[in-house]
């Protein structure tokens, strides 16, 4: 059962979809899903050993109407707050996590696996450097100053953002008014989180960064809870309107 949960953690990466427990039920453990510790960890540990890698539990979408904050609240004092949705990250020593060392997951090929690794964390990065939220109109302007407004390297602007939502990198919320606004999503801050726009901050700017640049990304991003799981190792940029 141990081989059979890794080999569907690791299919799973592969599509980016997520490691739900009903699959690991369903697919691994099938009678026997009271065994479900057990095999848990005892997969974890091979992810570890061989792969590098580790299931890491996505946190819970935000609740941003209010409806879904009135739900919320009614139903945390009888359900616990695990979301039983995982995704594999990496945990292999910061030496090894080079391009040299590593390559991109999931082909078609490196160059556009490095394309879109690199658009949606550009999009996680102006989201939470923008205070967490930003508007749809807000967004495409920063998306026109990389020309990337209308059309990317992997699709068409719009269809892309459709993806990052599919894929939970981003939220997209529609209010009353049909106005669209974007927050990160759960696998956006497992993968890049604060940490991993800190750390492109960081080498956008390179030597040339002001004196100031911690304290900012200090306050503007609240470094100091951030766990150890992203993607983006070094880099950083504050997006400031021009």
């Amino acid at each position: 059962m141990v081989k059979k949960f890794v080999r569907l953690a690791i299919s799973s990466e592969y599509s980016r979809t997520p490691i739900r427990r009903q699959d690991v039920s369903q697919k691994v453990l099938g009678p026997d899903k009271r065994q479900f510790k057990a095999v848990f960890e005892a997969a974890q540990e091979a992810l570890r050993r061989t792969f590098g890698m580790e299931m890491v539990e996505l946190p819970q979408r935000e609740k941003v109407t209010v409806r879904e904050r009135k739900a919320e609240a009614s139903r945390e004092k009888n359900t616990a707050t695990s979301t039983n949705i995982w995704v594999l990250a990496s945990v292999l020593p910061q030496e090894f996590k080079v391009p040299e060392a590593i390559r991109p997951p999931r082909v078609p090929t490196h160059e556009t696996e490095s394309a879109y690794i690199g658009l949606y964390s550009f999009v996680i990065a102006t989201i939470l450097l923008s205070g967490g939220t930003i508007s749809e109109t807000r967004l495409l302007a920063y998306l026109k100053k990389v020309d990337a407004d209308q059309t990317t390297p992997i699709d068409q602007t719009d269809k892309l953002l459709k993806r990052l939502h599919r894929e939970q990198y981003i939220v997209e919320i529609k209010d009353s008014e049909n106005e669209i606004e974007y927050r990160v999503g759960p696998r956006g801050k497992v993968e890049v989180g604060k940490t991993g726009v800190a750390a492109l901050v960081r080498t956008v700017y390179g030597e040339n960064a002001p004196d100031d640049l911690e304290l900012r990304l200090q306050r503007t991003l609240d470094l100091s809870n951030q766990g150890p799981h992203t993607r983006i190792e070094d880099g950083d940029t504050e997006m400031n309107e021009q």
